[in-house]
């Protein structure tokens, strides 16, 4: 932060451009680029010719210097959107377009600069975290979709109090609904097998804590029970299936409370709660019809 603040003092000292000094900045600067684009060799430059160039930097210098804090107000706005970049990445690349925006400013349009640097400075930075902030990058394409639904997504809850599903967020922004799955996807954070759980130095790698599949299969004394709850719950219609396995965070669904589901759907968190009885006591008819039959098979295996 230290440097930040420094960073701060430093471009507060310099102050604003008038519309005047816009214009005529503009024009030293367009001048030096026609110069540089008529003649692009220096040593033959009469002393017109090198007065035209040094006016030109100096200009463009200037209109750069003197709209910093325009640089800093963009990029501060993009530190929520950005997991590993500092706020000094993104004002040095807010500032690539800063420069660039000196370069293709004309004035006679009667805009003024910082309306027209904006969109370079915001377009620099966000090209810079697509690019820069993720460990695998994301197509820009995908990633525009990801920032989309996440902003629709976060409108919803705010306007409604529940999250829309993924088809009404496909709807709502005209994209394919496997293709928006797979964008979301691709844009889940990532972060190293070698680091520590939940932060904490005294805990083990989340390598460590990754269960052996092949031991897990050998060694579960549950396995016949797990594979009849398994096929007792497959044997549901959907309704019950789904309520069951997000209620009770099964088949790999985030366990949600009543209130949460009946919020989701519609209806009372009491509604929720009966529906979910009902289809636990089909579940448990399941299993034990399922036990009768196995212990059936065995009888009469026996007995054979």
């Amino acid at each position: 932060m230290d440097s930040v603040n420094q960073y701060l003092n430093e471009i507060a000292r310099h102050p604003l451009l008038t519309a005047t000094e816009e214009i005529h900045y503009s024009r030293q600067i367009q001048a030096m680029l026609a110069l540089q684009a008529e003649h692009p060799d220096a040593t033959t430059y009469t002393r017109q010719q090198r007065i035209t160039l040094h006016r030109g930097k100096r200009a463009r210098e200037q209109m750069i210097t003197r709209n910093l804090r325009l640089v800093v107000t963009v990029a501060k706005k993009y530190m929520r959107r950005t997991t590993s970049m500092e706020l000094l990445d993104l004002i040095q690349s807010g500032n690539m377009g800063l420069f660039r925006a000196t370069e293709l400013f004309d004035p006679s349009r009667g805009y003024k600069f910082s309306t027209y640097a904006y969109w370079w400075i915001r377009q620099s930075i966000s090209r810079a975290v697509q690019d820069h902030d993720r460990m695998i990058r994301i197509p820009v394409h995908r990633q525009e979709k990801v920032v989309k639904a996440r902003a629709y997504m976060s409108q919803q809850m705010a306007l409604t109090g529940r999250m829309p599903t993924l088809a009404e967020c496909a709807a709502a922004l005209e994209i394919d609904p496997d293709d928006l799955e797979a964008s979301l996807f691709m844009a889940q954070d990532v972060c190293s097998l070698d680091a520590n759980a939940g932060g904490d130095s005294e805990k083990s790698s989340l390598l460590e804590l990754i269960a052996d599949e092949s031991a897990l299969w050998q060694e579960d004394s549950f396995l016949i029970e797990r594979d009849i709850l398994t096929d007792a719950i497959n044997s549901l219609n959907d309704d019950d299936r789904e309520l069951i396995c997000r209620y009770n965070g099964l088949a790999g669904h985030k366990k949600m409370t009543l209130t949460a589901l009946g919020a989701e759907q519609g209806v009372s968190r009491e509604r929720i709660r009966q529906r979910h009885q009902l289809a636990i006591n089909k579940l448990r008819l399941r299993i034990g019809n399922h036990c009768q039959n196995q212990l059936r098979q065995l009888s009469d295996h026996e007995g054979a």
